[in-house]
C-alpha cells in the first residue's frame, strides 16, 4: 500500500509541475490588482460599474461610469471595439465580474475583472 501512495504522489506531482510548466500565464504571480494597473498604463478602457451615486463619491481617473445591469447597451452605443482592452471595477468585484460575464456573451474578447476600487487605489503604481 505504500509504495501505491508514493506512486500516486510522484504522478501528482509530475502533473502539477507539467501544468504550471506549459499552462501558466503571462500574469501568474501577480495580483488581478496589479494586472489592471499594467493593462490601464497600456491605454485600456476604464470602467467603473457601480452606481452613478458611488462613482460620484469616488472613482478612479479616467474611469468611464456605466452600471453593470446596463454594460452591454451602454457600452456597444460608445462604439467601442470588442477587441479593445478593457478593465472593470465596482466595489469588491462582484458586479464587474457579473458584468465580465454579460459583455463577454456580448462577444467583447480582451475583459479583465480588475477587483475593488479600494484594493486598485491601494495598489496604484
Amino acid at each position: 500500500m505504500k509504495i501505491i501512495n508514493t506512486f500516486l504522489a510522484l504522478v501528482l506531482l509530475l502533473l502539477t509541475n507539467n501544468l504550471s510548466a506549459h499552462g501558466g500565464s503571462e500574469h501568474k504571480h501577480q495580483t488581478r490588482e496589479q494586472i489592471a494597473w499594467q493593462k490601464i498604463q497600456k491605454d485600456a478602457v476604464l470602467l467603473d460599474v457601480r452606481s452613478p451615486a458611488e462613482y460620484s463619491q469616488h472613482h478612479l481617473k479616467n474611469a468611464l461610469n456605466i452600471p453593470y445591469k446596463n454594460i452591454v447597451e451602454q457600452l456597444a452605443s460608445l462604439s467601442i471595439n470588442k477587441e479593445q482592452s478593457i478593465v472593470l471595477y465596482c466595489r469588491s468585484g462582484n458586479r464587474a465580474g457579473k458584468a465580465l460575464k454579460a459583455l463577454r456573451g456580448a462577444g467583447y474578447k480582451n475583459l479583465h475583472n480588475g477587483g475593488g476600487i479600494n484594493a486598485l487605489t491601494n495598489t496604484k503604481p
